[in-house]
């Protein structure tokens, strides 16, 4: 069985209504969506947001399914000015050998992503992060995940779609406000009481947000690739 980890629902909503013989089920504080992907079985959660809720609902996803290889699939933020919005790479510091011979010579750039606490949201941010660390992308969850599988002794990848460039300055408190960090759900309410008190946010959020659709899009594509090429000879074929 295929593992796929989203932090929050609406990166996974796209890919969920691709899913055959759908039945969900919940342990704990993490949604678990079963189902398949042509003849592949695989198992979706939606982790929540952050190290240490993205480690939390790994950990009961991998404990509740048996599952070979894991892919993290989600959003992330360019640490370098020529890395734009709505490219989708795979994290190359987290490619162990055998996953690694999936994106040899293919369409996925393999990128350096480091992963922070908060959301990293002004260029000053970006730019001090990539010489500390010499990333490309930033996330909140591909090194606690990673740890977790493997830990477990599971093949891993992070899939990872740009949603913010080097230059763009995010509105990270109304984003804060929007997501419910732990069950990946939108807040309308505290959204809409957030934004009443800071209206100058308003306008930089919708710009975020209109790109967020055709991110997902490309992201989904890139992840149903990755599940269908899992049909083919080798070590993927015993997946």
């Amino acid at each position: 069985m295929i593992g796929i980890a989203f932090a929050v629902k609406h990166e996974a909503k796209e890919f969920l209504a691709t899913l055959q013989r759908k039945r969900w089920e919940k342990e704990g504080a993490t949604p678990l969506c079963l189902g398949q992907v042509g003849d592949r079985r695989v198992a979706v959660a939606i982790i929540g947001m952050g190290r240490e809720r993205a480690a939390r609902g790994t950990e009961l996803l991998l404990r509740r399914c048996s599952v070979r290889l894991l892919i993290l699939a989600g959003y992330a933020g360019a640490l370098r000015p020529e890395i734009k919005r709505g490219q989708v790479a795979v994290a190359s510091n987290y490619l162990d050998a055998g996953s690694a011979l999936w994106f040899s010579g293919g369409e996925v750039p393999e990128l350096r992503i480091a992963t922070a606490d908060v959301v990293v949201g002004d260029p000053e941010s970006r730019r001090k992060l990539a010489e500390e660390t010499g990333a490309d992308l930033v996330d909140m969850e591909t090194e606690a995940v990673a740890g977790v599988a493997r830990s477990r002794g599971i093949s891993f990848v992070s899939l990872r779609v740009v949603t913010d460039d080097f230059e763009d300055r995010l509105p990270v408190d109304a984003i804060a406000a929007a997501w419910e960090s732990e069950s990946g759900t939108v807040r309308p309410l505290p959204l809409t009481l957030y934004l009443a008190a800071h209206p100058g946010e308003i306008a930089p959020l919708i710009r975020f947000a209109r790109f967020l659709p055709e991110a997902r899009h490309r992201l989904t594509r890139r992840v149903l690739e990755l599940v269908y090429s899992l049909g083919g000879s080798g070590g993927a074929s015993a997946i």
